[in-house]
């Protein structure tokens, strides 16, 4: 499942990418200097940098107006903290599309684009819209376009100086190990430096979470935002004469969350729009207590959102005495076992890999090559993947459950799932105003979640996005599949019948399930037949 930032970056990769590889291809088969590779790595980020926004502009569906004709009272709390800031006012856009967010992307202030999701207005109150369009200013005022294209360079640089060196440093060095040595470093430096360039993205939302609690003065308001954006748990108000907007899901870009980090808090309530502090605390455990937690947020370009509540908390406590949202619960037991039990199963298969190979080449050096040796490393490997399968996809899909009940879950990971069936309606794609996204998102009466469609092929993934997914929203439906946690919530989708009798299918789990059982077939055949 890609979500807004990796499909983004998959376009601009297709355009800008394609360019640095035959470019960087042209500097190492001439043999040009490293300088030349890093002025035109630089060169091509900042090609992206310049063209990336219209790009965006040109895949998604946005709607340019002004944002006095959607929520007066909203466009006037723009104008007043741009005064206050000196920063130009952004142009102002709406995707039609049901679940609350808001993103931002521009070159500099002066020309930035500020978007909400047509849910936003919908599902938050005035304080909550507010908060969230205070903390899309924030990026802008923060220069944080140009602070992370800068950061962002820093990785691309060491990364051309690796791949130039190990490409030609043995023709430019007496000693080749010099050479490897330089490049083992670069790349080392390399990866280091896409976790600090992380890190740096989290600390920048951070701020700008500050300046939004500094703008309304009221940091529980972004809280509470949070709680209905980032957690997903938001159910679709019931304001009479008022029909659903039926289309929904998350931005992102420089955007008031990552779903990638997760995409579900609690907002229940019936249909009031009260946030419940039980509800909270349950939809948080996850993000507190499970190790996988932490792992996922090294890698993720946003906090965790219950960090960021906390951050919030302490914040509202320069304002009032007490702060809305304050997590209590104490845990209950130690996850580690857990987060260790699905560690080893995610690395089954290479676990069987490697011992299958070390023991055919035991076996091989003590008995002679033989195909028989061959087919205990495949029996070994491909009974690694089966055993990883038969923990992560359990079929007991008779338990009905709803989004609250999953999103309360602790026990749940990427490896770890919840087989279950969760009926509601289609309320959207899985991103925003992307005519292609293929992925669902299913709304039941306790909130919302994305329903991850997976098919062996991309292409067909693709096609059901144009030509398919448009047609399905709006209706009802019962989605049988496997909850997980990666850290975002969401819901694998093995199958969804909807009202009309229309099936929906994965294909995924049973092709790959085929060629587990062709592997072991094959090693079986290859150890008694040899």
């Amino acid at each position: 499942m890609i979500n807004l930032f990796f499909r983004s970056a998959l376009v601009l990769a297709l355009l800008f990418g394609l360019l640095f590889a035959v470019g960087m291809g042209v500097v190492i088969y001439f043999d040009l200097p490293s300088v030349v590779a890093v002025a035109f790595a630089l060169g091509a980020l900042l090609l992206q940098y310049v063209l990336g926004p219209f790009v965006l502009e040109l895949i998604y569906k946005i709607e340019w107006r002004e944002a006095n004709s959607l929520d007066p009272q909203l466009a006037a709390f723009m104008e007043k903290v741009c005064a206050e800031h000196g920063i130009p006012a952004p142009r102002f856009g709406v995707i039609r599309d049901g679940n609350p967010n808001a993103f931002t992307f521009g070159h500099y202030p002066g020309d930035a684009r500020l978007v909400v999701i047509s849910g936003l207005m919908d599902r938050l109150d005035p304080e909550e819209r507010q908060a969230v369009v205070a903390h899309e200013l924030g990026h802008i005022a923060h220069w944080d376009f140009v602070v992370m294209t800068m950061a962002a360079a820093i990785p691309l640089v060491l990364y051309v100086l690796y791949i130039t060196i190990r490409g030609s440093g043995r023709q430019k060095y007496r000693s080749g190990g010099y050479a490897a040595l330089i490049g083992l470093l670069s790349y080392a430096a390399y990866i280091i430096s896409q976790y600090i360039v992380l890190m740096l993205s989290r600390i920048r939302e951070y701020y700008a979470d500050q300046f939004s609690g500094e703008q309304t003065r009221n940091p529980d308001a972004l809280s509470s935002a949070l709680v209905k954006i980032a957690y997903g748990l938001a159910r679709a108000p019931k304001e009479a004469g008022k029909k659903d907007d039926s289309r929904m899901v998350a931005g992102r870009a420089f955007g008031i969350f990552d779903p990638k980090v997760a995409q579900t808090l609690a907002l229940i309530g019936a249909g009031t729009g009260a946030v419940s502090a039980a509800a909270i605390e349950d939809a948080m455990k996850w993000d507190l207590w499970n190790p996988w937690a932490g792992l996922f947020e090294l890698n993720s370009s946003h906090p965790l959102p219950a960090k960021r509540i906390r951050a919030l908390e302490q914040q509202t406590r320069e304002y009032r005495p007490t702060s809305r949202f304050r997590f209590q619960a104490e845990r209950p037991e130690s996850y580690w076992d857990e987060f260790l039990v699905d560690g080893l199963v995610q690395c089954l298969p290479l676990l069987g890999l490697l011992g299958g190979t070390a023991a055919s080449l035991a076996l091989g050096i003590a008995l002679g090559a033989s195909w028989k040796l061959l087919g205990i490393a495949l029996l070994c490997t491909f009974g690694g993947w089966w055993l990883q399968r038969r923990f992560s996809y359990r079929h007991a899909f008779d338990e009905a459950r709803n989004v609250k009940s999953l999103i309360g879950e602790v026990k749940v990971s990427a490896v770890r799932s919840i087989p279950c069936t969760i009926a509601g309606k289609i309320i959207g794609r899985g991103v925003p105003g992307l005519f292609y996204s293929e992925d669902f998102v299913l709304q039941d009466d306790s909130g919302f979640l994305v329903l991850d469609y997976r098919q062996p092929l991309r292409i067909v993934e693709f096609l059901l996005g144009w030509r398919k997914a448009e047609k399905l929203i709006g209706l009802q439906g019962s989605a049988t599949g496997w909850y997980r946690r990666a850290p975002r919530p969401y819901f694998e989708l093995r199958t969804l019948t909807l009202e009309t009798g229309e099936k929906v299918t994965s294909y995924v789990y049973p092709l790959t399930q085929s060629l587990v059982y062709a592997g072991l077939d094959a090693g079986i055949l290859m150890t008694i037949l040899a």
